[in-house]
């Protein structure tokens, strides 16, 4: 206790030679630390739509009666062909929620007779073809609404100044005739019916 006294009194708590480093001490090295596995490793193959909706329909843990498994495989037909099979999961954006929407406006009241048509029409397009005939009948279906009865050109400028600032960067003026006139011969036409669309719009 004498000489820890008299060090404190000399102004030294500590005796150097504890904290001084020896020659025997190891050379000083940065030790690794490794990121979490979640943080290092991204999913090689993501979850995709499809596969998210078949995994849980074949769920062995729920058991579903028959017509909830036909109504469920119908939903799931209708969304894999509007928003595409491939598409991951954790990819589906709000626009890809706004042409479902708009395709579900279409159907009506009288859903049931146009569904296997409209299914068997959009699963031959590619998941931008789906969303330029689900915006196109948005807009034009909102003009109709509101009273007047828009031209080709009208609907197309609706589709790229008054909806989502994306559409411009997707999709060009020239080639939404084309979406427009195959919306006519499959009879995908609007009729003003239904609420007016506000998911989409710049303006409401």
């Amino acid at each position: 206790m004498e000489i820890e006294h008299a060090r404190a009194m000399a102004g030294m708590p500590v005796d150097a030679m504890l904290i001084e480093p020896s020659k025997d001490d190891p050379a000083e090295r940065p030790i690794p630390i490794g990121l979490p596995l979640a943080a290092s490793i991204e999913p090689v193959n993501p979850l995709t739509l499809a596969e998210a909706y078949r995994s849980y329909i074949d769920d062995p843990t729920r058991a579903w009666t028959a017509n909830t498994r036909e109504a469920y495989e119908t939903s799931r037909r209708l969304a894999i062909a509007v928003i595409g099979e491939a598409v991951p999961v954790a990819s589906i954006s709000r626009a890809h929620c706004r042409d479902m929407l708009d395709v579900l406006r279409f159907l009506g009241e009288d859903r049931t007779a146009k569904l296997d048509k409209l299914i068997g029409d959009f699963a031959a397009l590619s998941t931008k073809e789906a969303e330029a005939v689900a915006t196109l009948y948005g807009v034009w279906n909102d003009a109709l609404s509101e009273g007047t009865l828009p031209s080709d050109d009208e609907i197309i400028s609706g589709f790229l100044n008054d909806w989502h600032p994306e559409k411009r960067a997707k999709f060009r003026a020239s080639e939404l005739p084309e979406w427009l006139g195959w919306m006519r011969r499959h009879g995908i036409v609007p009729t003003g019916s239904g609420p007016k669309t506000t998911t989409g719009r710049l303006f409401v």
